[in-house]
C-alpha cells in the first residue's frame, strides 16, 4: 500500500509536467495574435469662409488599431477599429467605428474569399483609404477623407461596407487580370431603437458590386460598379406630392474607373466616380460626380512630392407643388504636398490646398437664382506613425 502511494505521488507531478509540456508545444505551434496599427496627428489652419471662421487646430485625425490571427495556412481573421477627429465619448467628439471584422480564405493569389464586415474594392483607393502612413496626403481626395464624414455624404459616393467578397489576380503572361465581386447591405440601416434592432438592413435588397482590372508592368487600369436600392427619399413624399411607395427602394447606381502608372521617378494616378439615384420622376433627382488626378515625383527614396486636382459635383432637384429647388454645387480643389519618410515607421507630411466652392440654387416658383462662390486656403502638417 505504501509502494502504491509512493508511485502515485511520483506519477502525479510527472503527469502534470507532461501536460504542461504538451500545452506549451501546442501554444508554440499556434500562430500568435498580432496587434498593430497606425495613427496620424495633424495641425491644420483654415482661412475663413461663409460657413466657418478662420481656425487653427491640432487633431488626432485618424487612428486604426488592428488585430490579426492566422488560424492556419489558408485562413486569417482580422479586426480593424478606427477612431476619428480626437475621439472622445464624454465630449462627443469625432467617432469610433468598427471598420472591419472578417475571416479570409486565401489559398492562392488567384482566389480569396472574405466573410464578415469589410471594406469593398471600388476603384483603386477605397480599400486602402485608411492606410494613412502609406498615402502621401494629409487631406485625402475628398470622398475618401473619412474625417470629413460629418459634412460630406461619403457613403453616397463610394460603398463603405460589404459582408461577402471574392477577389483575386489572374496571371496571363506579363498581363495580370484583377477581379472582385461583393455583396452587402442596402443603405437602409435602422438607426432608431423605436423601430427595433439598430444596425440591420430594414429591407430585402442588397448592395451588389465589383471591379474588373488589368495590370501590365507599371500600368494599372480598372472599372468598378455597384447597384443598391435606397429609401432615403421617402421622407420627401408629402413635399413632392407623391405616395411613399413611389419613393421606396429607388435604384442607386455607381460607376467608377481608375488609372495609375509609374515611370522612372514619376507616378500618376486618377479616378472618376459617377453616382445616380434613378427616381424615374422629375420631382426628385440626385446625381453625384467626383474626379481626381495626382502626379507625383520621388526626389529620393525617402522624399516624395505631388500635385493633385480634385472636383466634386452634386446636382439635386426637389420639386414641391407650387415651388421647388434645383441645386448645383461644384467643389474644385488644387493641392500640393510632400511626404518624407524619417524611418520605416514615421512619415512626415505637409500639404497646401486651394478650395473653391461654387453653388447655384434655382428657386423655381420665385423665378430667382442665387449663386455663391467661396475661395479659401488650407495648410496642414502631419505625422503618421506605424506601431
Amino acid at each position: 500500500m505504501a509502494n502504491r502511494k509512493i508511485r502515485c505521488n511520483t506519477l502525479a507531478p510527472l503527469l502534470t509536467l507532461a501536460l504542461a509540456a504538451s500545452y506549451s508545444v501546442a501554444q508554440r505551434q499556434e500562430a500568435p495574435l498580432k496587434m498593430f496599427g497606425y495613427f496620424q496627428n495633424s495641425f491644420q489652419t483654415w482661412q475663413a469662409f461663409t460657413y466657418q471662421p478662420a481656425q487653427n487646430s491640432f487633431s488626432l485625425q485618424q487612428l486604426n488599431l488592428f488585430f490579426q490571427k492566422d488560424l492556419n495556412r489558408n485562413w486569417t481573421a482580422f479586426i480593424n477599429f478606427e477612431a476619428l477627429n480626437n475621439f472622445s465619448s464624454s465630449h462627443r467628439w469625432g467617432a469610433l467605428n468598427l471598420e472591419e471584422a472578417w475571416v479570409k480564405y486565401g489559398p492562392s493569389m488567384q482566389f480569396n474569399l472574405k466573410l464578415g464586415l469589410q471594406t469593398p474594392i471600388f476603384n483603386n483607393l477605397n480599400a486602402i483609404k485608411n492606410r494613412t502612413p502609406l498615402l502621401p496626403y494629409i487631406i485625402r481626395p475628398l470622398v475618401y477623407e473619412t474625417s470629413f464624414g460629418e459634412f460630406i455624404p461619403l457613403e453616397e459616393f463610394v460603398p463603405a461596407r460589404a459582408y461577402v467578397q471574392a477577389y483575386g489576380l489572374l496571371p496571363a503572361g506579363e498581363i495580370k487580370l484583377e477581379y472582385a465581386a461583393y455583396l452587402g447591405n442596402s443603405p437602409n440601416i435602422n438607426e432608431e431603437r423605436e423601430r427595433g434592432q439598430t444596425g440591420i438592413d430594414t429591407t430585402t435588397t442588397f448592395l451588389v458590386g465589383g471591379r474588373w482590372g488589368v495590370r501590365y508592368r507599371e500600368f494599372k487600369l480598372g472599372f468598378s460598379a455597384t447597384s443598391e436600392n435606397t429609401n432615403n427619399f421617402m421622407q420627401l413624399a408629402d413635399s413632392v406630392g407623391r405616395q411613399p411607395a413611389e419613393l421606396q427602394e429607388l435604384p442607386m447606381k455607381r460607376l467608377g474607373g481608375d488609372l495609375s502608372y509609374n515611370f522612372a521617378k514619376f507616378s500618376f494616378e486618377s479616378e472618376f466616380i459617377k453616382a445616380k439615384v434613378e427616381t424615374g420622376m422629375p420631382e426628385v433627382e440626385l446625381a453625384l460626380e467626383f474626379y481626381y488626378a495626382t502626379l507625383g515625383y520621388n526626389f529620393t527614396n525617402a522624399l516624395f512630392g505631388y500635385g493633385s486636382y480634385w472636383v466634386m459635383e452634386a446636382h439635386s432637384v426637389v420639386l414641391t407643388p407650387g415651388r421647388g429647388i434645383k441645386r448645383n454645387e461644384e467643389i474644385p480643389v488644387s493641392t500640393l504636398g510632400i511626404a518624407y519618410d524619417l524611418n520605416e515607421q514615421i512619415r512626415l507630411k505637409s500639404q497646401w490646398s486651394r478650395v473653391r466652392d461654387k453653388e447655384k440654387i434655382n428657386f423655381i416658383s420665385q423665378n430667382r437664382v442665387e449663386s455663391r462662390h467661396e475661395k479659401f486656403n488650407l495648410w496642414a502638417i502631419a505625422v503618421s506613425i506605424v506601431f
